[in-house]
């Protein structure tokens, strides 16, 4: 009998694991966990550190019984879902011995809170696009460094001997990449960098700067935001047009319906 009982009793936990109420109460306790671990960060005293540590068992519990009862319900179906695995892994390193090394472990619950976006069809449309546009960002940036190598070697043969500004920031290869990536994000690059090496160099290098910057900092800022742009419109197209033939599809199925109901009508009128 219990053989006989247990496909149905798996079922009922999947309606469990799948209903509405179930995540609701999952994806509050990732909240409060990942609040309660921020507050972790302070020290609240012996009282209050002891409510945070109790308080980190609950949700650790919580989490280790929404696992269970999804591996239960979904069995192999549970290591096929992106989500059900990136869970799994995050709870079983959480559960890892909260002293020394391992302490670290734990807070690794906190990456949990990367579950939310999946709730927020607003958020997973970011996520999804950021993933989709992974290959056309890694290009861009690929020619992006690229571009800074060739100028990083430009600056360090022009201005490793200019003075000591110039020994500073470009006198090797290696602080020419920093300090060129320092002038991309436009910190402090014309005061702190680029006016005392005019004043040692002349005019120009404000125009080789100048032209470094667009070239970088412009330029392939607005081929990242385009990227990303395309692909966010091309998933909103998709998911609309997913929708329109599903919405095409079952009103092909109600006018079938409806026809074939109307043939049943006649013949029921005929045989009367």
């Amino acid at each position: 009998m219990q053989n006989v009982k247990l496909p149905i009793e798996r079922s009922k936990v999947r309606q469990i694991v799948d209903s509405e109420r179930f995540n609701n109460i999952v994806f509050i306790a990732i909240l409060a966990s990942s609040i309660s671990i921020g507050f972790e960060t302070y020290d609240w005293g012996s009282t209050g550190n002891n409510l945070l540590l109790y308080l980190d068992w609950i949700f650790m519990s919580i989490f280790v019984t929404e696992i269970l009862f999804k591996i239960y319900a979904m069995r192999f179906d549970f290591f096929r879902d992106p989500w059900c695995l990136f869970d799994f892994i995050i709870v079983a390193v959480a559960l890892f011995p909260s002293s020394g090394v391992f302490r670290v472990f734990r807070v690794f619950r906190v990456l949990r809170a990367f579950r939310l976006v999946s709730r927020i069809p607003e958020l997973k449309l970011v996520a999804e696009s950021l993933f989709y546009s992974v290959r056309g960002l890694a290009a861009v940036a690929t020619l992006l460094m690229v571009v800074i190598y060739v100028f990083a070697v430009l600056s360090t043969v022009l201005f490793q001997n200019s003075g000591t500004d110039g020994a500073m920031y470009f006198g090797s290869l290696g602080k020419s990449l920093f300090s060129l990536f320092q002038v991309m994000t436009l910190e402090s690059w014309s005061n702190g960098i680029v006016r005392n090496l005019i004043d040692t160099e002349g005019w120009w290098v404000g125009v080789y700067f100048v032209v470094f910057i667009f070239m970088t900092t412009f330029t392939f800022l607005n081929m990242f935001v385009a990227i990303f742009t395309n692909t966010v419109v091309a998933l909103e197209a998709d998911s609309e047009d997913g929708s329109n033939s599903e919405m095409r599809r079952i009103n092909q199925n109600i006018t079938e319906l409806s026809n074939q109901i109307e043939l049943l009508r006649k013949e029921l009128s005929e045989s009367e």
